[in-house]
């Protein structure tokens, strides 16, 4: 019986004493911090300077040496051998390798995902009031604080702001975004990134040769690139393959012993989807999950050689963001040479959805395939920029799209008159189009050398500025032709007039229509542009275009409607610049109201015709020539029927006559 219960023991002794690679080596220093030297070189600095904070936030993923870095801060406040903090722990001292196993006095290591509520932080409160047992400080290490419920959070907030000059907080948390920010602004934050494979890679290789293991670079890559940017998983991993008692580690025991895609097989399988076979890439992929490997698992593999063939197609293969293991050199860079930048850029982000989409969907299998097939024939479907090319190239040579068998022309298509009128017709300098079915030479100074440029079509400089001249001096298409007025003034602002052949075309067509037709283009762009606009021209009518002059006429019950656009110079402007757009040259617009004479002459006619007999108006006023003052009968002025009207009306009295524009108004 002693002797069945002696291998025991001795067996049970030797698994205990048995510490995992993650935890032997562990860094100890700042010196040996792989991946955050942003980090350390920050706190040693702040140790030199004697500018230490009195709490600290450390955040970032797993596995990314948060824990570590706050455990060598502890030993280099609180070491033994130096009389102050320093940034060079011995770590043979007491309190260095009590701090290093976590069971320090002075050094209290908390679970905030296990002591969530506000009493577990009462007692760090409590217990923060005594000084230290045997260190300098007492330093309190909470992992996971975002675990911690609001009212912890609460309570923790006044002695992190105030706490005692011997206590350090030090924080560490995998998602920063749910610690309050109360607590965030007490703390200096350091953000621990995600550390690059090569430094994995390097610490890996001191690890195996530590065991007195041998590898190939390749194997110790991929147990690299299946860490993640995590150390602690990439050890994790190690620590699992050395289990299994291997000497030597490669690429094909890796892969076999941790359940990963071969190399060579996802090779094979982006080769089919860059060859456009679907039926082969289905035949591959079912092969791998035949074999056991799971769908999300084959989609990262795939993924991440589909990005290392991105890098190598958009930086080069000497690049080292390349991570490649377990394949040729020459075979990755002439496949990532096969394809082009935006169809791996396509394919990683189809996949990515696809990740997604696996999750929780109950026909995993079919999105699977469904995806692949799509990968396989992306070269079947057409690339926006091809298309927008297309496009470009039928503009660039006039083409028009042809209606469809059956389909009507639009009704509202307006094309340029193959003949323009003689008061249109451009010099001969202008320069011929690029159609071929219309050619005209330079000195073509008759036809259709004047015509406009077909739709499509890009008229030159020269040409556009004869064609405005021409729509300038074109007469206006009226019912019955109205004497011009005297020339006014040319408005302040530039007018836009039209500019693309397209708008010429419209503008000519709209020049040779009906007045209507012009008044209802006007309207409809306010309706769209400026309703308020739209709303004051509503109210008018478009009277008669007279040259360079557009009338908007309104009626006395809207008068107030046309004053308000007489007095907003900006609206007035804006009318006056679409009126030129749809005309095809500069105009001004001009407002008439409805005088109160004429309504009151319409209500009573007899006396209106009575008194226009008998007494003059108030235009048949003249000025005197003297003193260039209107000279004004008051007996006439009284006796007009709208001053009458108002005087019976409000008890009203003539008190003051001036003059505006020689014309005397009351």
């Amino acid at each position: 019986m002693l002797g069945d219960t002696a291998p025991h023991a001795a067996y049970t002794r030797t698994s205990m004493a048995y510490t995992v690679l993650a935890r032997r080596y562990r860094s100890g220093t700042f010196d040996e911090v792989i991946g955050q030297d942003h980090v350390a070189q920050t706190l040693k600095r702040a140790i030199q300077s004697s500018r230490i904070a009195h709490a600290f936030m450390f955040t970032g993923t797993r596995g990314v040496g948060k824990t570590s870095m706050a455990r060598i801060l502890a030993k280099a406040l609180n070491c033994h051998v130096f009389p102050a903090a320093t940034i060079t722990p011995c770590g043979t001292c007491d309190s260095c390798q009590a701090i290093a196993k976590g069971e320090d006095i002075d050094v209290i290591e908390i679970d905030a995902a296990s002591n969530t509520g506000v009493d577990n932080v009462r007692d760090i409160i409590e217990n923060a009031r005594f000084r230290p047992a045997r260190s300098r400080f007492k330093v309190y290490i909470i992992d996971e604080v975002h675990m911690l419920s609001k009212a912890a959070f609460n309570a923790l907030l006044k002695i992190m702001e105030e706490p005692p000059e011997h206590v350090k907080f030090i924080l560490a948390t995998t998602e920063a975004e749910k610690v309050l920010p109360t607590i965030l602004s007490r703390c200096q934050r350091f953000d621990f990134r995600n550390i690059p494979t090569r430094e994995i890679v390097q610490h890996l290789r001191h690890i195996v040769k530590e065991e007195g293991v041998e590898s190939d670079d390749e194997a110790l890559t991929l147990v690299a690139r299946a860490g993640a940017g995590s150390m602690r998983d990439a050890l994790s991993l190690l620590d699992r393959l050395l289990s299994v008692g291997e000497k030597r580690l490669t690429t094909d025991s890796i892969e076999q012993l941790l359940g990963m895609p071969r190399a060579s097989a996802i090779f094979e399988l982006a080769a089919s989807i860059g060859k456009g076979d679907a039926k082969q890439t289905l035949t591959q992929a079912n092969k791998l999950i035949n074999n056991g490997l799971a769908a999300d698992t084959l989609v990262a593999a795939l993924t991440d050689h589909f990005h290392n063939l991105l890098l190598i197609n958009t930086c080069g293969s000497a690049s080292d963001l390349v991570d490649i293991a377990g394949l040729n050199k020459a075979d990755v860079d002439a496949q990532a040479m096969a394809f082009d930048a935006v169809s791996l850029v396509q394919n990683i982000a189809v996949l990515e959805e696809l990740r997604r989409q696996l999750r929780g969907s109950m026909v995993g299998r079919a999105l699977l395939d469904a995806c692949f097939v799509r990968l396989a024939l992306s070269a079947q479907f057409a690339r926006i920029d091809e298309l927008i090319g297309e496009v470009n190239e039928i503009e660039a040579a006039g083409e028009k799209k042809k209606p469809l068998a059956g389909e009507a022309s639009s009704s509202r298509e307006v094309r340029p008159p193959q003949k323009p009128p003689e008061q249109m017709s451009a010099p001969a300098t202008v320069v011929e189009t690029t159609s071929t079915n219309n050619d005209h030479s330079e000195d073509d100074s008759e036809g259709d050398g004047d015509a406009l440029p077909a739709v499509g079509k890009v008229a030159p400089a020269e040409a556009q500025r004869s064609i405005f001249a021409a729509f300038k001096n074109a007469p206006t298409r009226a019912n019955k032709p109205a004497p011009k007025p005297a020339p006014t003034p040319a408005p302040k602002s530039t007018i836009v007039v039209p500019t693309k052949p397209s708008e010429i075309a419209v503008a000519t067509a709209l020049h040779q229509t009906d007045n209507t037709v012009v008044w209802a283009e006007v309207l409809g762009h306010f309706k769209q542009a400026s309703p308020g606009t739209a709303a004051l021209l509503s109210n008018g009518r478009l009277e008669a275009i007279e040259g360079d002059v557009v009338t908007l006429g309104f009626e006395y019950a809207n008068a107030g409607s046309g004053s308000m656009l007489h007095s907003n110079k900006e609206k007035r402007q804006a009318v006056a610049e679409q009126f030129a757009r749809v005309i095809g040259r500069p105009v001004q617009v001009e407002i008439r109201t409805e005088e109160a004479s004429r309504v009151l002459q319409e209500s009573r006619p007899e006396q209106a015709t009575s008194s226009r007999q008998a007494k003059p108006s108030l235009k048949d006023v003249q000025p005197d020539e003297a003193d260039n003052r209107p000279t004004v009968d008051m007996s006439a002025i009284e006796s007009h029927p709208l001053i009458a009207l108002l005087k019976e009306k409000f008890d009203a009295k003539v008190v003051r006559v001036e003059a505006m524009d020689s014309t005397p108004t009351v």
